[in-house]
């Protein structure tokens, strides 16, 4: 009897330390610390696996699941990309890739439907991969439709169209893009929004002024610069040059926190950065506050909002495939399926996302699609409002 007693507790002791059996999903995710993003990358990074470590422990653990992130330098190139995809397809299985930028985007999005691994992106769309049927997804719509959204709020009471016009590189097909969609926003609705003048210059010009000069004839109400940031700095100096001040706007990848590495924010004062997830600095944003209770490294800020962003959404989409098949059977062809199937809401996505919906006309929200805004107001960025700005459609340009 006391043998039986002991191996029954001897079992009982073994039942309790054996590791639970969750089900293990693996997410792989690109990143870039040896390229042009490297300075901001360790905060990027930060906000997925906060966000993952977050899921793990207060919904994954729930449903006896486990999701392994793994991410991968490469370093914004697309041969590293081309080189290590087939890789990972093999060693990881991955049920949905976190893509970066544009290397990944035109590296992967032609085989993406073979391989069944749906890829998620936190930057903004372009008008060039606007595509029906594809498995390349932004949490983002077009750089074009964030800049209408500010400019639609802009427009608001304004006796007259809002006049735009716009500096940009001519042989960056992305950046022209930009101004092809703000175009297009203008021959729509020839009331609300006029295109002034697009002026072309380098992505690292040495001065803007003769094109900012150019611009400014024409009596703009705002000067769009959505390339880079040192075209941003050099429209900025050559406004000071010229005693004329018309407020810039930007978008994330050369906006205001980026910016004013190189010149102070006094200097950008009334300056616009537009996009569409919440501005990091927004008040009362649940998903700031999970960042912050659980990263072990980063800070947060613009880059970090945006990674963060595309991480819970990520997550969400796996909670949907998960109840709609079951957790053995969720695979990228799952998570595609999921994606399109379901809304996700502001709510579930912890404030860092206005509620989105997709299907398989384009690679980005469909819908009554929302953008927001950061201003510098008395030398500080902050939120231009509280609310979403609705964002014009735009029909495909």
């Amino acid at each position: 009897m006391k043998l039986k007693t002991l191996l029954a507790a001897g079992v009982a002791a073994l039942a309790l330390a054996a590791p639970s059996l969750a089900k293990d999903y693996t997410i792989t995710a690109s990143a870039d610390y040896s390229g042009p993003f490297a300075d901001v990358m360790p905060d990027a990074m930060a906000g997925l696996n906060a966000i993952v470590d977050y899921w793990n422990k207060e919904v994954g653990e729930g449903l006896g699941t486990h999701v392994n992130l793994k991410i991968y330098d490469m370093r914004y190139d697309s041969a590293v990309i081309a080189r290590t995809w087939p890789s990972i397809l093999t060693s990881d299985q991955p049920i949905m890739h976190l893509g970066f930028g544009s290397p990944d985007l035109v590296t992967l999005m032609g085989r993406l439907p073979q391989d069944k691994v749906p890829m998620l992106l936190g930057t903004a769309m372009v008008g060039l991969v606007w595509k029906p049927d594809g498995w390349h997804f932004s949490i983002r719509p077009t750089y074009s439709h964030e800049f209408a959204g500010l400019f639609s709020h802009l427009e608001a009471g304004k006796d007259g169209p809002l006049k735009i016009a716009a500096i940009s590189t001519q042989n960056q097909a992305g950046f022209v893009d930009q101004v092809n969609g703000v175009k297009a926003l203008a021959t729509q609705d020839p009331d609300h929004y006029t295109v002034t003048s697009t002026q072309w210059a380098e992505t690292a010009p040495v001065s803007l002024t003769a094109q900012v000069r150019a611009a400014l004839a024409d009596q703009p109400d705002v000067l769009l610069i959505g390339g880079t940031t040192a075209q941003v700095i050099a429209a900025a100096k050559a406004m000071d040059e010229l005693g004329q001040r018309v407020p810039i706007v930007m978008s994330t990848h050369n906006g205001l926190a980026e910016v004013s590495k190189g010149i102070p924010l006094a200097d950008l004062e009334g300056s616009y950065s537009a996009f569409s997830f919440a501005a990091p600095e927004k008040a009362e944003l649940p998903i700031r506050d999970i960042f912050e209770a659980n990263k072990t490294e980063g800070k947060w800020g613009t880059i970090t909002a945006q990674a963060s962003a595309q991480a819970i959404l990520a997550l969400r989409v796996l909670e949907k495939a998960i109840a709609d098949i079951g957790a053995d059977n969720v695979n990228g062809q799952a998570m595609y399926d999921a994606l399109l199937a379901h809304e996700y809401t502001e709510a579930e996505l912890l404030g860092a996302l206005p509620t989105l919906d997709y299907d398989n006309s384009a690679p980005f929200p469909i819908g009554n699609l929302k953008a927001t805004a950061e201003v510098v107001k008395d030398g500080k960025i902050t939120t231009v409002q509280s609310e979403w700005f609705d964002v014009p459609q735009i029909n495909k340009w």
